[in-house]
């Protein structure tokens, strides 16, 4: 639990700074030490108090643009939900590895270069990764990014989406019976992601944010290579 600890911190960190990035820090480290279930319902869980602080600092999220958005994850998340029964861990951390690596490499591209996803696509996409393996940034990232929101903006509009995958990814689980959490573990990891929500505030005030970019996802690389290998090897 160490690692998955280090992780929370960081991932915590990075999304408070940059409005993204947590399930791609801590996922690995959680498939590594808990069933696929459990995994995903503490990121969920984590994922949902995390965004929360964020949209409680400032009211800049575009709510506005998440409908579009959040109906067509629902058929999303109840696919994701029989995705998850159906594999073990074993294919689930590989998957959750090369996804991790997937959405590193796509976030090191030249930003300026973005391709545009339909609403209807990006939110099936992220329904569908939130209740399988919790990596759901990416598409949300993507359809946000053409939409030329002010940075505050999009870390905000980006945190609303977030919570509510988080909550309807929870629900979901739930109904599936799949949701499952240590209550001793799940408090102790939200009490670090609070104190690295607090050190990613303060980065998204003062950091460059396209180094700071750059930086973390280099890390995010290397726990996804890390996943991949754990089952491999």
């Amino acid at each position: 639990m160490i690692l998955a600890a280090l992780a929370a911190l960081v991932g915590a960190a990075v999304q408070s700074a940059t409005g993204f990035g947590f399930a791609l820090v801590l996922s690995p480290a959680l498939f590594g030490v808990m069933e696929p279930a459990e995994a995903v319902t503490v990121l969920l869980a984590l994922g949902a108090a995390l965004n929360l602080l964020v949209l409680l600092e400032r009211h800049d999220a575009r709510w506005s643009r998440l409908p579009p958005l959040i109906l067509p994850a629902l058929p999303g998340l109840a696919l994701g939900a029989v995705v998850l029964a159906a594999l073990s861990r074993e294919p689930l951390q590989i998957g959750v590895g090369v996804a991790v690596i997937a959405a590193g490499l796509w976030q090191l591209r030249d930003r300026a270069a973005a391709a545009r996803v339909p609403a209807t696509v990006a939110g099936f996409l992220s329904g569908l990764l939130t209740t399988s393996i919790s990596i759901n940034g990416p598409p949300l990232v993507l359809w946000l990014e053409a939409q030329a929101l002010r940075p505050a903006e999009f870390r905000a509009t980006l945190a609303a989406a977030f919570l509510a995958l988080n909550i309807a990814g929870w629900v979901v689980l739930g109904i599936a019976g799949d949701a499952t959490a240590d209550l001793g573990e799940l408090f102790v990891l939200l009490g670090i992601v609070l104190v690295g929500h607090a050190l990613g505030v303060l980065a998204f005030r003062r950091l460059d944010h396209e180094r700071f970019y750059r930086l973390v996802l280099m890390l995010v690389l290397v726990t996804g290579a890390a996943s991949v290998a754990a089952e491999l090897l």
